[in-house]
Order: structure tokens, then sequence, then C-alpha cells
């Protein structure tokens, strides 16, 4: 056992809590608290972290299993508490923004610190069981053994395949566990004794064995919360003031066009088994509608640079409507990927550049002045980032290693 694991990571996150309300609540008029607190710091917070995202979304290098990363995230966590308890004490009741601002920071925060301090407690381990197969013992992906509390057995497993014979539609395992009947299958994990059990692979040649992975994790409840939290912080972040009877029309086509070129690269007729979701609707649509809105920010925003200042001001309140839709597309991808694969976040390169282009755009957002050339360098940054994000990582080295690998499918 860790000695971060529960309860030391129980006690962590706590005393972490209560020194950061301490030093705003007893030195929040200190140099440091201020510091922490402006958005100029915050900018610089997303700047590295947008850096460091890039660097392994790109080359696949585990960033965030360093120190630095731990500390980067920490100092993240320190700074966001104080905006969140600044946020509390000058909130307008009767603002959306005030409120969506709040939100928005709070949700982080929370899936942040629970995230940070949980990862010690998650619990992830496999078993390549064959049919009649008995296991109560799993392994970890450093092959350590992780005892389980009930025994699994494999009744049986089923293949569904496409019409060509060859491809899987889905593939379900029909598993004993303490003697219960379950079945489990892509996207549809079940769940016994606080461990859900995802059907992860199987044996593609003989069709000897199933793989099944069981995971734990007792701090998912809080990290939804954040979520939650979160997305509604966006959704409130939507009502601006633009032009509807222009960009309306335009954001439809573009996010026809959008939406098209992206399904078209998707073979539906051997689909894989994890693109069966209810959930890829949802998520490509919001997706592409943020997509369409920056995209239109970004010419509104050259607009104005040449001709029509005032332009400036609707390309800012679309580009905080992009960037809200992006966290709220974000967050529908990370509850289908633990529904799918048993984690709502796997530092695969998509998910990474995903990260950067809503890291680039709040930077964006944090800008005191966005009218100048400063504003729309980095717009067309965040706009660079949405590129590589929706088909720039299919080319990049880490493209092998992609969950997200689909065009081929």
């Amino acid at each position: 056992m860790s000695l971060l694991e529960f309860p030391c990571s129980a006690l962590l996150a706590a005393c972490f809590l209560l020194a950061a309300f301490a030093l705003y609540r007893f030195a929040g008029g200190s140099k440091f608290v201020r510091l922490m607190s402006q958005t100029n710091i915050a900018c610089i917070h997303l700047a590295v972290g947008a850096v460091l995202l890039a660097i392994e979304g790109t080359f696949s290098i585990k960033l965030h299993t360093t120190p630095f990363f731990v500390a980067y995230a920490l100092v993240l966590l320190l700074s966001l508490s104080f905006v969140v308890q600044k946020a509390i004490v000058m909130l307008d009741f009767r603002s959306v923004r005030s409120w969506g601002f709040l939100l928005n920071h709070l949700g982080i925060f929370v899936t942040l610190w629970a995230s940070l301090f949980g990862s010690p407690d998650v619990t992830k381990a496999k078993i390549m069981i064959p049919k009649g197969g008995v296991a109560n013992v799993a392994y970890s992906e450093d092959m350590l053994a992780v005892p389980l509390p009930f025994e699994v057995g494999l009744q049986d497993f089923n293949v569904e395949y496409y019409s060509d014979g060859k491809s899987p539609k889905q593939f379900t395992s029909t598993l004993l566990v303490d003697g219960k009947r379950m079945e489990t299958s892509v996207n549809n994990p079940c769940s016994y004794k606080g461990y859900v059990i995802y059907q992860n692979g199987y044996d593609t040649k003989e069709g000897n064995y199933s793989v099944i992975e069981f995971v734990k994790d007792p701090w998912l409840p809080i990290v939804y919360l954040g979520i939650g939290l979160l997305a509604i912080g966006s959704v409130l972040l939507l009502f601006g003031r633009w032009n509807a009877r222009i960009t309306i029309p335009i954001a439809l086509v573009l996010t026809v066009v959008f939406t098209l070129a992206t399904i078209a690269k998707i073979n539906f007729g051997t689909m894989m088994p994890a693109l069966r979701s209810w959930w890829f609707v949802p998520h490509l649509f919001v997706y592409m509608v943020a997509y369409s809105l920056m995209a239109i920010a970004v010419m509104l925003k050259v607009y104005s640079m040449i001709k029509k200042p005032s332009a400036s001001n609707i390309s800012n309140n679309l580009m905080r409507s992009a960037t809200a839709l992006l966290v709220i597309g974000m967050m529908i991808g990370a509850i289908w990927a633990k529904e799918a694969w048993g984690d709502y976040w796997t530092w695969d390169p998509k998910e990474n550049w995903a990260a950067v282009t809503w890291f680039v755009s709040l930077i964006y957002l944090h800008l005191t002045d966005t009218k100048g050339r400063k504003g729309l360098t980095i717009m067309l940054l965040a706009f660079l980032a949405l590129q590589v994000t929706w088909y720039g990582v299919n080319y990049l080295p880490s493209a092998k290693e992609s969950l997200h690998s689909y065009y081929n499918s």
C-alpha cells in the first residue's frame, strides 16, 4: 500500500483545503495571495499547462507522472482556491456572468482537487480469463497482484460481427461474480462491491479468453460533482450579446460542414464498439458547434483589426461561448471515456490537445485587452490548437498510441 493512499490521501486533501482557506482568510491582503489571484498569474499558469500538455500530447512523454507536473498542479490548485474564495465574497447573486465565473472556477478546482489527491486510491487491474475459468486475483499495469473481494468466472463470451464477418460490432462477457450472473460489454460495464467491471478486450485470434478490467475509484462522485459544476458554469457563460441573426445561421452551416467532414472519415459499416454509444452524438455535435463559433470569432477578430473595431466585441462573446462549449464537449467525452474504458481522463494525445485548446482559449478570456495584436495572436493560437485536436493529432508521433484513432476503423 502506498503512503499516499487512504486515509493519508484524504488527510492531505483536507489539509490542503484548510491551508488554502487559512491563507486567504488570515493573509488575504498579503502580496503572495494577491499575486496568486491576479489574472496575469492565471495566464501564466494556463500557458505552462498548455505547453506541458502539448509536449505530452505530441510525443507521449508521461509528464503528468513527474514531480514537476504534480508541483504545477498544486500551485494551480492553490491559485484557483484563492480565486474561488474571492469570487464567493464578491458574488453578485443577480448576475448570470458572476455565477458563471464562480461555478466554472469552483468546478475546475473540485475536479482537479479530487483527481489529484484521489489518484492514489484508484485501483485498476485486469484478468485474462478463459471460458469456464474462475479467478479472484487481477493484475495491474505493473503486473502487481491485486486481490479481489469476490470471485469471478467467465460463463460465456460472444462476439457480434458486422456483415463482413471480420470486424467486431460488440463483444460481451457473461460473468459469474460470487455466483451472480452479470454481463459486461463495451460501453455497458457492470458493478459489484464498489468495483466497476469492464469488457476490456479478448483473444482476437482464437477466442480462447476474455480480458476483464476491474476499476475502483472512491473519489469519482466528487470528480463528477466538479464536472457538473463546471458544466453548469459553462452553460451560464453561453449567454452573451452577439449578433444572433448573422452568427447563428453561419454557425449552423459550419457545424454541418465540420460534422460531415468528421463523420466522412469514419467507416460506419465497421465502426469500432467504443463508438457505438449514445454519447457519440452530443459529444460530436457540441464540439462542432464550438469549432464553428471559434472560426467565426477568428474571422470577426481579423475583420475588426482591418476595418470595423466594433466587431471585436462580438468576436469576444463568440469566443467565450466557444470556450464554454469546448468544456461541455470535453466533459461529455470524459463521462463517455469512463463508461467505455474505465478512465475519465487517459492522457491520450487527443485529450491532451483538447485541453491545450481549452487552456489557450482561457488565456484569451483572461486578457484585459483583447483588441490589439496580442488578442489576435492568442485567438489564432487557440484556433491552431483546435486544428491539431480535430485532425492534426493523427499525424503526430503520438498518434499510434491514441485511443481516438477512429478514422481507419
